[in-house]
């Protein structure tokens, strides 16, 4: 018995010594999201992650803030009202956004595990945790990786699951919390009809489906069509902000021509190589002739979504973190293979050295500069002004205008032709510009650009703040020398500081340094002035007692 009991202890520990080929794997995915984790903490702050936090922000205070589109909102209001900045609360809820990773992970490895075995569904799962863009933007604040795991879960309670009612109630709950997270959502719709198909087993269930399917196509163009005809109270008014959002992003999506992000799907490629290789050999597989015409349909299905990448305007890189999964299930006959023949930890190798020359080559000195640049502008401003900026870059001061003065924004802006960064300065004081892009820098002569803004918009910002620190404009004039006597306007009013020599300002001296309480409208100054006088928003306004720094603040992805 005792040297039975030896030969069973040796086995147990030579079995600890030789961890197995699985165990292996999931180490390296540990290592993967130990990696995911200091780059949730180093990678710089994308310029829509900024805007993301902000619309939290706005909805604390109580101004307009989507509840389509927006899960962040709902999952993480509550991170504000923690201790720390505005770089702390992004960095925490990408940290809790890196948990939905995690679940479309394991959702790729149990699919995958449906048809294969276990180390195939692990590497799998490893071949997209390390898949380029996926390694650099899946714990991102965006909707994206959370509309992803929700998708992956029903796709898994499809593929896996008994179809009983509550797998179904699930799977529907699922979808519709993911199309309220994004209207991308719409993207996963072959690999869920795929599924559908490959279940069912009797032709006259399939033709149900197909039918169901040809009904909420034809639903969703009537609600398209009917949208501006609808009410906008009530209920019908919730299916109006539906249909127009439906309608919007529809322009928006596939208004772009043939790949439109051409350059970030090459990175792609070239950042995941064997992730690359797999899904092309997964395609060409699904098509070989003698496969079974179920799997093929199921096959084709599960890559469907990636292909939209030809045309989708919006495939930048944080897409792949969302539309890869589907297609990594797919990949799974070449994955297999690809182990068979050379082993399972040789091919999991190269993802992984994939995923380290990434983590190494990241530019981690921008995010100094962004908390730089938010510690100064808190400095400048200790209790919270409305500004305006391209992106909500200070997330926890309210905007005056709450979209992007870049893209989309600036195409819906230019149709509307309404002036509203006129209207919103009309509305409430708007202290300070913080000129973020390209965009608002022409309007200083910091930079050269074609696009631009409505000619009354153009002119109120122009004439109506003054460089205080870096990027940062506050409201103010410049009266030039001269005993001329000058009008001028305020568009922004309060109280002013007196800077460069002194002045007369509706018939009242001014000397330097002195404060002046301007109201919204013309006033006239007076006198001679031996030299440029600056009235500046603020009393005695403050500068950080650092530099505005050098180099980039935001970086292309």
């Amino acid at each position: 018995m005792t040297s039975v009991s030896a030969l069973r202890w040796k086995g147990y520990a030579a079995r600890l010594r030789r961890p197995t080929a699985v165990q292996l794997l999931y180490g390296m995915l540990a290592f993967v999201v130990l990696l995911q984790i200091e780059l949730v903490f180093s990678k710089s702050v994308n310029w829509d992650e900024f805007f993301h936090f902000s619309q939290i922000h706005q909805h604390l205070l109580g101004r307009p803030a989507p509840w389509l589109q927006a899960p962040f909102v709902a999952l993480f209001w509550w991170v504000p009202s923690l201790p720390g900045d505005n770089i702390d609360h992004i960095q925490l809820i990408r940290l809790l956004t890196l948990s939905f990773e995690v679940a479309a992970v394991a959702s790729i490895a149990a699919i995958v595990h449906r048809f294969s075995n276990r180390e195939t569904a692990v590497l799998c799962g490893l071949l997209y945790a390390t898949g380029g863009y996926v390694f650099l933007h899946a714990f991102a604040l965006r909707a994206d990786m959370i509309a992803a795991a929700l998708l992956m879960v029903a796709l898994w309670i499809g593929t896996c699951r008994p179809l009983r009612s509550i797998e179904i109630a699930a799977i529907i709950l699922l979808i519709g919390l993911a199309f309220v997270s994004t209207i991308k959502t719409v993207l996963y719709l072959p690999a869920f009809l795929g599924v559908a198909l490959y279940r069912l087993e009797g032709p006259g269930h399939r033709w149900a489906v197909a039918g169901a399917v040809m009904l909420s196509v034809l639903a969703g163009a009537t609600l398209l069509w009917s949208a501006p005809y609808l009410p906008t109270d009530g209920f019908l008014g919730i299916v109006r902000d539906i249909g127009d959002l439906g309608r919007a992003s529809i322009y928006r999506m596939f208004s772009g021509g043939i790949f439109p992000q051409g350059a970030w799907l090459v990175r792609q490629i070239a950042f995941a190589p064997l992730l690359s290789i797999a899904i092309l050999g997964a395609a060409l597989y699904a098509c070989w002739p003698g496969r079974d015409s179920m799997e093929r349909i199921l096959s084709l299905s599960f890559l469907a979504p990636l292909a939209t990448v030809a045309i989708y305007r919006n495939a930048f890189p944080y897409h792949f973190a969302f539309i890869l999964p589907p297609a990594v299930v797919a990949s799974w006959p070449v994955v297999d293979w690809f182990r068979r023949r050379y082993g399972t930890i040789t091919v999991a190798l190269l993802p992984l050295a994939g995923a380290l020359v990434l983590f190494v080559v990241e530019d981690r000195n921008i995010l100094s500069r962004q908390r730089a640049i938010q510690t100064g502008i808190h400095m400048i401003f200790p209790v919270p002004v409305t500004y305006i900026d391209n992106s909500g870059m200070v997330g926890d001061f309210p905007r005056a205008v709450n979209h992007f003065a870049s893209g989309w924004g600036l195409d819906i802006y230019f149709r509307s032709g309404e002036p509203i960064y006129k209207k919103a300065i009309e509305m409430e004081s708007v202290p300070f510009l913080l000129a973020n892009n390209v965009v608002l820098q022409q309007l200083f002569g910091d930079a050269d650009n074609d696009a631009g803004f409505l000619p009354d918009d153009e002119k109120i910002l122009r004439e109506n703040y003054v460089r205080h620190w870096g990027a940062v404009f506050v409201a103010g004039k410049i009266i030039p020398a001269g005993d001329q006597t000058t009008g001028f306007e305020v568009a922004i009013p309060g109280v002013y500081t007196v800077e460069g020599g002194a002045i007369i300002v509706d018939g009242t001296h001014y000397p330097v340094g002195s404060l002046i309480e301007l109201h919204r409208g013309l006033h006239k100054a007076s006198g001679t002035r031996s030299t440029d006088v600056t009235l500046r928003w603020g009393d005695k306004l403050r500068r950080p007692n650092f530099a505005w720094p050098n180099g980039p603040i935001l970086s292309a992805y």
